[in-house]
């Protein structure tokens, strides 16, 4: 296997001619946060941060890598909490920032009619990630990278993500939409600019329902007409033709998930889970990690949305948005491995 045909992950072995594993690094790249509900509890949060743990997790299955956040934290007791929680589940803090000047950012979460509300603090350290030298290394040699539209409301930590996707170009790029805006104030965290230049910086582009045609209504795609679950694979064609969006995922909540590709699109299947609570935040964030690792890995489109709608199931289950990693996913991922349809001997050294 040659250089310039290896697998995600495959590293040629000097002098051996040997293909030899290099860890995989998912890298999550934006905001990290405590997500603080009404009734006071905080837990740990930021679509970045929930990707590349939930990635962390699946590598750690395998022990076939890693997940890392790309962030910034401020010189305060929630800023130390979120490096020792990072370390504590065995994850790098070698590329969160810290700042002397802004605070660790905190996002107010309240439910309404069974779908989260956000109050966003303005000004939070996660704005003001800054570009360093080490990482052009990290963005040249990942195998994937999650990043979203929140983190690039401010300057510049927006030109921080870019420049860090420019030379992304060898990693899966995912753009997770998410499109968040202050539910008080209705402030938007996102705009057509963002959005487009995201989608042309991505391989993969990631939205909810409502996003599909929140978009395309930006775009003037739909023009405000009505939504309906029929219409949902011509409006998402339409937005994929409009943004030049080559693959796109759409989750429908208990509805699952669409996988559209150049080559059709795909569901997977729906996980048979019944729970008394529902707690919906943060379960994009565990989807949208294991779709993303199941492409890196070579899965088949059905079987990464099948992995993204398990992952997305799991976390609904639980308050926190970041649990740890059920033996139910664990035993799924590693049968998928076992299958004949795993990644041509990617892993093999892990099974």
């Amino acid at each position: 296997m040659t250089a310039a045909t290896a697998k995600p992950g495959m590293a040629k072995e000097s002098g051996t001619g040997k293909a030899a594993i290099k860890p995989l690094q998912f890298v999550g790249l934006g905001e990290v946060l405590f997500d603080v509900f009404e009734d006071g509890t905080a837990t740990l949060g930021g679509a970045p941060l929930n990707v590349a743990l939930h990635a962390h997790q699946l590598a750690a299955v395998l022990s076939v890598g890693e997940g890392v956040l790309v962030s910034r934290v401020g010189t305060d007791m929630r800023g130390n909490e979120i490096l020792q929680s990072l370390l504590d589940r065995g994850m790098s803090i070698e590329y969160v920032q810290t700042d002397p000047v802004h605070a660790t950012g905190t996002v107010s979460v309240f439910m309404r009619n069974g779908d989260p509300g956000y109050q966003i603090e303005r000004d939070a350290a996660w704005d003001f990630v800054a570009y360093e030298a080490k990482l052009e290394r990290l963005a040249e040699t990942c195998d994937a990278v999650c990043f979203g539209s929140l983190a690039q409301r401010s300057p510049v930590s927006r030109r921080t993500i870019r420049a860090f996707l420019q030379l992304a170009v060898n990693a899966v790029r995912l753009y997770d939409v998410n499109l968040r805006r202050d539910t008080r104030t209705l402030e938007r965290a996102y705009s057509a600019d963002i959005i487009e230049a995201g989608c042309a910086s991505a391989t993969i582009v990631k939205v909810n329902y409502d996003e599909l045609f929140e978009i395309c209504d930006l775009f003037g795609i739909t023009n405000g007409h009505s939504r309906s679950e029929n219409m949902l694979a011509g409006v998402a064609r339409r937005l994929m033709d409009r943004l030049s969006i080559s693959k796109l995922i759409v989750t429908n909540g208990a509805l699952g998930t669409t996988f559209y590709t150049e080559e059709g699109e795909f569901h997977g299947n729906l996980p048979l889970v019944t729970v008394k609570d529902v707690y919906p935040v943060g379960a994009g964030d565990a989807c949208t990690a294991g779709i993303l690792f199941a492409t890196v890995l070579g899965f088949t489109p059905n079987q990464a949305v099948d992995l993204g709608n398990r992952m997305g199931a799991w976390v609904a289950s639980d308050r926190s948005a970041t649990p740890k990693l059920s033996n139910e996913i664990a035993s799924y991922v590693t049968t998928l491995v076992g299958s004949k349809a795993h990644a041509g001997g990617l892993l093999e050294k892990a099974i």
